[in-house]
């Protein structure tokens, strides 16, 4: 092996997130074709407004190499614990448009819908930006029209912020969405109450802990 494939792998390694299913690691070249399929689907693509839709195996490609040399926020795939079947992806980046924050994205393939993988790879990703990356602010805008996703960053903690029109490079337009955000104390203190608000403000279900997590060095 290559000293600077040692290195890659290495570095691969400590941004590695372990969860009770899931492995969320980087993403690596060979990962571009199952990636590609995932989200050409128009029922996955349409609710991400920053992916383009047909999605071709070079925009797999290219978010990878993006991702891999990101200095401003970090990227993981999501696959199976038990046979490494990747089912999807998060990340998390600095804001364009909203001050002392990071956005957060993430989507589970089709086929792996309804499992609450969605919650599970959202918690992660959390975790890791408050926690390694020292994130003050996270940002979520969710399509009206993707319930599911509501209910996910509602699970996680997220608070109703505003609406308003994004640019969807799927739908190649604007479309309404909802911002939702959720601030450093609030994480905090949910991570130690061990518990999350539901819809009527009482707390129910222990908020999961990543059994493993080490910082980007």
């Amino acid at each position: 092996m290559r000293d600077q494939d040692l290195e890659g792998t290495l570095e691969d390694e400590e941004r590695t997130v372990l969860t009770a299913r899931l492995t969320l690691r980087r993403p690596r070249t060979e990962d571009a074709a199952i990636l590609a399929a995932a989200i050409d689907n128009p029922r996955v693509a349409m609710n991400l407004v920053s992916v383009p839709h047909p999605y071709r195996r070079a925009d797999a490609d290219a978010w990878i190499l993006q991702a891999r040399h990101a200095v401003d926020g970090a990227a993981h795939v999501a696959a199976s614990r038990t046979d490494g079947t990747l089912l999807g992806a998060s990340f998390h980046r600095l804001s364009a448009t909203r001050p002392e924050g990071h956005d957060l994205s993430f989507w589970v393939a089709e086929r792996f819908w309804g499992e609450g993988f969605g919650t599970e790879i959202a918690h992660a990703t959390i975790d890791h930006a408050f926690g390694a990356a020292g994130v003050e602010r996270l940002w979520c805008a969710v399509r009206v029209t993707n319930g599911p996703a509501r209910r996910v960053a509602e699970k996680c903690g997220f608070q109703f912020r505003d609406t308003g029109m994004v640019r969807s490079l799927s739908a190649r337009g604007s479309v309404p969405v909802e911002h939702f955000v959720l601030e450093r104390r609030v994480w905090q203190s949910l991570k130690s109450w061990g518990r999350r608000p539901d819809g009527d403000g009482a707390s129910t279900t222990l908020w999961p802990r990543p059994l493993h997590e080490e910082g980007d060095r």
